[in-house]
């Protein structure tokens, strides 16, 4: 995130907004958190998805509402010309 920031900055970048994050393949949060866990503990089975309704089922209180997609998009930093690592290889080292 910091080489992206200071690519930016450093290529006079246009004001606006650059999303940042792993490029590669889009996966839902519980296959990145399925991925991470058998990375680190070879346990990635242990991790089970739950949906965004189950989860706030018995919360009390408003609930901030969540995107149904929400993956980032890289086009604005690769458009000064810097390109984020895939996530899945940064991972594995």
């Amino acid at each position: 995130m910091a080489a992206a920031i200071f690519h930016v900055l450093g290529a006079h970048a246009p004001y606006g907004t650059y999303d940042c994050t792993g490029s590669g393949a889009v996966r839902s949060w519980a296959d990145i958190a399925r991925a991470v866990f058998e990375s680190a503990n070879g346990n990635g089975e242990r991790v089970v998805p739950v949906s965004t309704a189950d989860y706030y089922a018995n919360a009390e209180g408003p609930v901030a509402p969540r995107p149904v997609h929400s993956a980032l998009d890289l086009s604005g930093l690769e458009s000064v010309g810097f390109h984020m690592p895939d996530w899945e290889e940064e991972l594995g080292e």
